[in-house]
């Protein structure tokens, strides 16, 4: 399976150039290499591939797209997610509904094959308010996984610095974000009672952007990400996943 990732890559590239000859939707799309892939504090796997798509076609608002991550070591699964919602502008906040299904292919019979969730969030750009303030920008979200019994809500921080590298346009970009989870059923195709767990959560990631034209960029970067009190999920309530990792990538958008 660990060319999965690639033939899935080269049919969202060929998918992404008949979509910008067909139609006129805007989207994006973007490969990377990292180090470890954390979810909100439960670690899913160490080095690995991830793509990800994401199309606005109707435009107003709409948008739906697909994420994808492929482990380099095979003692871990695989993920393939889908997703879609609406964001809308109000006054300056842009609020954001939307549904996304997790499904992981290599599960075994007592591990979870497939999830989904409910999410509702609100983003604000603060300089809207103060001008001094433009490129910093705020978001809150609620989600909702209905399977998994688990009620996640998380606050984040952004902030992107713009500068030049020789002709290109570039930027530095940082961001925080801490959130709690409470589920009542972690894994629900297991047998015998419920496995149940509440765990805060949080990290920051720090990564420079170039922009070699409107459409191609390339992005490196590192993350920090921990969560504590997983007594359930971790044993004892230790975090034992690496903290730190660095990853790389290239984006496109149309």
């Amino acid at each position: 399976m660990r060319t999965t990732l690639s033939i899935i890559a080269l049919a969202l590239a060929t998918a992404t150039l008949g979509a910008q000859q067909a139609t006129e939707w805007a989207g994006s799309a973007d490969i990377r290499y990292t180090g470890q892939y954390m979810f909100r504090g439960a670690q899913k796997s160490g080095q690995s591939l991830q793509a990800n798509v994401e199309f606005n076609p109707i435009g107003d608002g709409f948008y739906v797209g697909g994420w994808f991550n492929q482990p380099f070591d095979s003692d871990w699964d695989n993920e393939f997610d889908l997703f879609g919602g609406y964001r809308y502008n109000f006054m300056g906040i842009q609020f954001d509904a939307g549904l996304t299904g997790f499904f992981y292919p290599q599960a075994e019979d007592r591990t979870t094959d497939y999830s989904y969730e409910i999410a509702l969030g609100a983003n604000y750009n603060l300089g809207t308010l103060w001008r001094v303030l433009d490129g910093l920008a705020v978001s809150g979200y609620a989600y909702y996984d209905v399977r998994l019994e688990t009620l996640t809500f998380e606050l984040s921080t952004g902030y992107r610095f713009p500068y030049q590298l020789a002709q290109f346009k570039a930027s530095v970009d940082a961001s925080l974000f801490v959130g709690h989870s409470d589920t009542g059923d972690y894994l629900p195709d297991s047998p015998g009672s419920n496995i149940k767990d509440t765990w805060l959560y949080y990290g920051a990631t720090l990564s420079t952007t170039v922009w070699f034209n409107e459409t191609l960029s390339a992005t490196a970067g590192v993350q920090y990400g921990t969560a504590n009190n997983r007594s359930t999920l971790a044993g004892g309530g230790s975090d034992r996943t690496d903290k730190v990792w660095g990853f790389v990538g290239v984006g496109l958008k149309w």
